[in-house]
């Protein structure tokens, strides 16, 4: 049968394929910026029918009905990963949250093995019209859609004719999927783009020099979603032939392509390729990835397998960090106890850069938090505290006010080389602290 048939006998409405889902079952949608809005709002619209649909919302971004307290007994949330929408839900305890990495689930594809991120009754997704073989895209996320399409009972895309196509693993075939809505309204493309406040931004700047003292000529990078990490990147022009392996490509990263500062050709994976699961890019980039032979999403347990970054030489990991105690522990996803966002793929990435041959892995943060009150450098962690990197494997951090390297040092040297790069206003309680602890 011709592909063409396959699609138009697949066609239903959103409130059509909402009405498959029954309770009980665990729900599955695409991640972040292709989250399938209709297919949610109609399964969301039948809230008084259902009961107990496992919903997995990581890193949502957008305020859902089916996160209203009402809804509670028909959707239960589950997220690896919080966001402005989903973290009331958890501060309510009205969420489960997982614990993982982006490359964790990848355990689940092991026969003996499930995990709730990969193995789902049902999954939504958004995705392109289909090319001229009938292959359609993921768009600009991709992660573990390509798993959830061959795992899922049942499978069912929205047609977003405004979703780009890139290369690499992002792709699926009509005939693989069990129906199709098409959107009545095409989903424009979705901006997320982070600021530094003001009072973080001479930070930001210093640190995003130090950052590039750190980065040679050929290396290949991964620079994490969030602010000072993202403007670090801003430091890298003035580098030659970086190339990216990365979780995430941002529009900071496209500059540098255009700039001819991002070409791969020294890479020793994917050489020429910027590689990622996914993209948090500018509405105006968009048109720029979309069919760009340079550009490849590929499954998420490629992208953040220690294994695989391992086997990329000169890797270098840039990411963010809450705070950091004297022996290396490193915080970047809670206060306390209290989740905020999640660890994401930031540890899979400290483990294969700190593996690479000649890698580095580079953590930072502003130096104090509310207002100059507090050091995010601290002697000890407090009880409670969620710890998202092992000491045994932080490499680099770096403040406004300098870089501490970790790797191989006592206890001792690395709350000297910590307290060194501390604002002043907190070093000499530091100071104190550290000869109370090591004499």
């Amino acid at each position: 049968m011709d592909w063409r048939e396959h699609y138009r006998e697949k066609l239903v409405t959103a409130q059509q394929a909402a009405a498959m889902i029954k309770s009980g079952q665990r729900v599955v949608t695409s991640l972040a910026t292709a989250e399938p809005q209709y297919l949610i709002n109609a399964l969301c619209d039948r809230w008084q029918e259902l009961r107990d649909v496992e919903i997995m919302a990581s890193n949502t971004m957008k305020p859902y009905p089916w996160f209203d307290k009402e809804r509670s007994s028909a959707f239960k949330i589950h997220a690896s990963y919080l966001s402005g929408y989903s973290r009331p839900l958890y501060q309510e305890k009205r969420l489960a949250y997982g614990i993982g990495t982006v490359y964790s689930p990848t355990k689940g594809r092991e026969s003996a093995r499930l995990h709730p991120m990969i193995d789902a009754d049902v999954c939504l997704l958004m995705v392109s019209p289909p090319n001229a073989q009938g292959f359609c895209s993921f768009g600009e996320q991709l992660w573990y859609s390509r798993a959830w399409v061959e795992r899922s009972k049942l499978a069912i895309a929205e047609v977003n004719p405004l979703m780009i196509r890139t290369g690499g693993d992002n792709y699926v075939h009509v005939s693989q999927l069990d129906y199709l809505v098409e959107q009545p309204e095409p989903t424009r493309p979705f901006s997320l783009t982070l600021t530094v406040s003001p009072d973080e931004q001479e930070a930001a700047e210093k640190i995003g020099a130090l950052v590039a003292s750190l980065v040679d000529d050929g290396d290949t990078i991964q620079i994490g979603l969030g602010s000072v990490s993202m403007a670090a990147g801003l430091h890298l022009r003035e580098k030659n032939d970086l190339g990216v392996h990365s979780e995430i490509i941002t529009s900071g990263m496209l500059d540098l392509y255009r700039r001819g500062v991002i070409t791969g050709k020294n890479k020793t994976i994917d050489t020429g390729k910027m590689v990622s699961t996914g993209m948090f890019l500018d509405p105006e980039d968009y048109e720029f990835v979309d069919g760009n032979p340079s550009v490849e999403l590929r499954n998420a347990w490629y992208t953040n397998s220690p294994a695989v970054i391992a086997t990329s030489h000169n890797q270098v990991a840039i990411n963010n960090a809450l705070s950091v105690d004297f022996t290396g522990q490193v915080t970047a996803e809670a206060f306390g106890p209290q989740m905020y966002t999640g660890v994401a793929g930031q540890l899979d990435f400290v483990l294969g850069a700190f593996l690479s041959p000649g890698g580095k892995s580079i953590t930072v943060l502003p130096s104090t938090a509310r207002g100059g009150t507090v050091s995010r450098i601290v002697p000890m962690f407090p009880e409670g505290q969620v710890v998202s990197l092992p000491r045994t494997y932080v490499d680099y951090i770096v403040t406004e006010y300098g870089i501490a390297s970790l790797a191989g040092k006592s206890e001792q040297a690395r709350a000297e080389a910590l307290t060194a790069i501390a604002h002043p206003q907190f070093r000499e309680e530091l100071q104190a602290a550290a000869r109370h602890k090591f004499g």
